[in-house]
C-alpha cells in the first residue's frame, strides 16, 4: 500500500514539472501555436528529468508563467537533490562513527593475534 502512496505523489509532482518546463519553453521559444506546443511538450518530457536543466526550465516555467514564489518552484524541482543531500550527509555521519568502533576492534584483534605468535 505505501508503494501505491508514493507512486501516485510521484505521478502528481512529475506532471507539474512536465508543465512547467512545457510553459518555460513556451514562454523562451513565445510558441502561439497549438501544433507547436504539442511538439515542446514531447520535447518537455524528455528535459524535465534531466539533471539541472529540467530543475531550471521548470523554476522558470512556474515563476514566470504561473507566477509562483521562487523558493516554493525551487522546492518543487529541487527536492531529489535536497533529499540525496540529506542522506549523504547523515550517512556521512553514521560511518565516520562505525568506522572509530571497528578501528578500536581491529587493534585489539592485531594485539591478540600477535600475542598468539609468540607463544
Amino acid at each position: 500500500m505505501p508503494f501505491f502512496i508514493v507512486l501516485f505523489f510521484y505521478i502528481t509532482i512529475s506532471i507539474y514539472q512536465i508543465s512547467a518546463v512545457t510553459d518555460a519553453l513556451k514562454l523562451i521559444f513565445m510558441v502561439q501555436s497549438t501544433f507547436l506546443e504539442g511538439v515542446l511538450f514531447i520535447i518537455s518530457l524528455f528535459l524535465t528529468f534531466t539533471p539541472f536543466l529540467g530543475p531550471i526550465l521548470g523554476i522558470i516555467g512556474a515563476t514566470f508563467v504561473w507566477e509562483w514564489n521562487i523558493l516554493f518552484s525551487a522546492l518543487l524541482f529541487f527536492w531529489p537533490y535536497l533529499i540525496g543531500f540529506l542522506f549523504f550527509f547523515f550517512r556521512n555521519k553514521s560511518l565516520k562513527k562505525k568506522n572509530t568502533k571497528n578501528q578500536t576492534s581491529d587493534i585489539e584483534d592485531a594485539q591478540i593475534i600477535e600475542e598468539e605468535k609468540f607463544k
